[in-house]
């Protein structure tokens, strides 16, 4: 040793003799042996972990604790179970549900299927990605009395009455539960009730009073902790494999787990195989369609679930209430695939619809008449169109324009001519333009004419009325449709400058000004102007006058002392409102520093000198040093652009 460094001296010291290696491995043996004792006399089969932790610690590797416990019988699923125990051996309490020792559905299905638009999935799979749709068991319903018992289910045993207990008892692995006093009740395989019926049956042995016509002693059995079950799912589903779920689980929260079927799937022929029989048949359209539920049966451990691919995939479009791509099973009718898609609608034309279908390297078109929709089997790839009905009516007529009530009328023998129509639409509004109308024909061609009408003289009967057709179209056009809108201006030193108001006749100077919000105190009463526009439509050559002016003095009171006093404004005149050349508002500049008074001081004429206001203020101090006086002013909006011009030009020329 004192010819070794100190790290192999380490190594050395850290490496057992042959010795330790053989009483590790004895220990070992020991403790391995020990531990299958325990098993074969304890009721759950649970080999302590504390045990392994010993087998650890003597120097065994996993390797070698999986072999020493194969050597006493041991399936290689059950040593990995013992030695990492998983989620899948516990068995949850149904006050805080199953899912907090098992992943939820939501979590297993881990959202399998991508999003796509509801129109583009086959009808019923968009319920496997529905998030709001989760087919969660409920864990807190009272125990079904066909729920079969098995191995992990724990038992809530209530007795009441002459004698009083209350037991809480997990079914073990050989199936039993064991009853102080009474001993081990094999439970596994029986449902809740026939189990309720055996432990009564064996209390009744030590319970005297709980048996006769008229017990003294009651028992109630219900399920406490509930097991975890595995099921298989495989076939067409989003994502087959095998999934732990509630021992409360059904046939939908599998697929719900599994993602629902995919884009092969059916969905009208899903299968759950137990013990090798088929015990169910699922059509999911049953359930969505019909509200039926008895086929979602509930699971058992072991449950096979064959999701086949579908039959037949039919679209149907058009006029129906849910125009989808549907699953059918063969022989299914076209009456069936429109009640599946909810029938028609409003508006859908019944006698016939039109179907398309491969036909060989080609597709072709049959027409199925109405008598024939219960008859006409439908194939696999086929695609119906329901029609709309034709836009087009046998018996109408409309009005439009100056009238109180446009619309669509029937034409029939109380309503078939100008006169009576224009009296259906309760008459005309006032403001008709009388000189013409027009009602517009379609021609046996489709084409349109127009015939042009004097409506007043038709309902005053100077002219003859005029007999209407199927589809005319009777137009009354109105007067402020056949001009722009009448408006009139007023800007200026108004409250609310260049405001524009609908014309009225009637209006003044003096009312514009009152709508404009009234005078300004800067504006001018003197000198209001009115400009018109000029128009001749007689007209043949250009002029140099541009528009006809107007001047006002107005009073205190807005009324208007000089000019026209009856003058009334036309459309589109315009208003001005000057500002008074004798209104001024103060300019206050500060004077500070050395001065005897300072302060704000207020101009009392715009070309104020500088001395002057000295001279206002009370003259400068004795310590005022008058070469360092300065001036700040605030500058105009011509005088800033000015600047930046300037420094603008300034930088261009550094850069050039």
């Amino acid at each position: 040793m004192k010819n070794l460094d100190k790290k192999q001296a380490v190594l050395c010291r850290h490496k057992p003799s042959s010795r330790q290696r053989i009483r590790q491995q004895h220990l070992t043996r020991y403790i391995i042996g020990f531990l299958f004792i325990l098993v074969s006399i304890t009721i759950h089969a649970q080999i302590p972990q504390e045990l392994i932790d010993k087998a650890r610690a003597a120097g065994m590797t996993e390797e070698q604790i999986q072999k020493e416990i194969a050597k006493h019988g041991k399936e290689q699923n059950g040593i990995n179970q013992i030695i990492h125990p998983t989620a899948e051996n516990i068995v949850s309490d149904r006050s805080q549900p199953t899912q907090q020792a098992l992943p939820p559905l939501t979590e297993q299905r881990d959202e399998h299927k991508p999003k796509q638009p509801l129109e583009d999935i086959v009808f019923g799979r968009e319920i496997f990605s529905d998030k709001n749709l989760t087919f969660e068991p409920d864990l807190n319903m009272p125990t079904p009395k066909n729920y079969v018992l098995s191995a992990g289910d724990e038992l809530l045993i209530n007795v009441w009455g002459d004698s009083e207990l209350n037991l809480k008892l997990s079914i073990s692995p050989d199936g039993t539960i064991l009853i102080p006093n009474v001993g081990p009740v094999s439970l596994s395989g029986l449902t809740i009730e026939a189990a309720e019926n055996r432990i009564r049956q064996e209390l009744g042995k030590i319970m005297a009073t709980l048996d006769g016509s008229q017990p003294n002693t009651f028992v109630s059995v219900g399920l406490g902790q509930i097991r975890s079950i595995k099921v298989n799912i495989v076939g067409e589903a989003v994502a087959p494999g095998t999934y732990t779920l509630s021992s409360l689980a059904t046939l939908f929260n599998a697929l719900y787990a599994a993602g629902g079927v995919n884009d092969i799937g059916s969905l009208r022929n899903i299968k759950v195989y137990r013990n090798s029989k088929e015990i169910a048949n699922l059509d999911v359209y049953d359930y969505l369609l019909n509200g039926k539920y008895d086929t979602n049966i509930r699971l058992e451990d072991n449950d096979m679930i064959i999701i086949g691919p579908y039959e037949q995939l039919v679209t149907a479009g058009g006029k129906v209430k849910r125009d989808r791509t549907y699953e059918l099973r063969r022989g299914e009718t076209l009456a069936d695939l429109l009640d599946m898609a909810g029938g028609f609608t409003g508006d859908a034309y019944t006698n016939s619809i039109r179907v398309k279908r491969k036909a060989g390297d080609r597709y072709k078109i049959a027409t199925v008449n109405e008598e024939q929709f219960q008859t006409f089997v439908l194939q696999d790839g086929d695609s119906l169109m329901v029609d709309s009905v034709i836009p087009y009516y046998d018996n109408r007529i409309i009005i439009s324009g100056a009238v109180w009530r446009p619309g669509e009328y029937e034409l029939s023998p109380d309503v078939h001519t100008v006169k009576q129509l224009v009296e259906q639409a309760s008459g005309l509004k006032g403001d008709e333009f009388t000189g013409r109308a027009q009602i517009t024909r379609l021609n046996p061609d489709f084409t349109s004419s127009v015939i042009a009408i004097n409506i007043v003289d038709i309902l005053n009967g100077k002219a003859p009325d005029i007999e209407l057709q199927k589809e005319d179209q009777l137009y009354i056009p109105s007067l402020f449709g056949l001009r722009e809108p009448y408006t009139i201006k007023v800007s200026g030193a108004v409250n609310a400058p260049d405001t524009v108001l609908p014309f009225r006749k009637n209006l003044t100077v003096e009312d514009v000004i009152v709508l404009a919000g009234g005078l300004r105190e800067a504006a001018s009463t003197i000198n209001v102007e009115v400009a018109r526009r000029l128009k001749d439509p007689s007209a043949t050559r250009s002029s140099n006058q541009t528009a006809e002016t107007f001047n006002f003095t107005l009073d205190e009171g807005l009324a208007v002392t000089s000019g026209d006093t009856l003058f009334t404004l036309e459309p589109f005149d315009e208003v001005f409102v000057r500002f008074s050349p004798g209104y001024q508002e103060q300019q206050v500049v500060k004077v500070g520093g050395e001065i005897t008074f300072a302060g704000n001081y207020a101009l009392k004429k715009k070309n104020t000198r500088l001395s002057e206001l000295i001279k206002q203020s009370g003259g400068i101090t004795p310590d005022a040093y008058v070469r360092g006086a300065s001036l700040k002013r605030k500058l105009t909006t011509d005088e800033l652009r000015q600047i930046e011009t300037l420094l603008q030009l300034s930088n261009n020329s550094k850069q050039s």
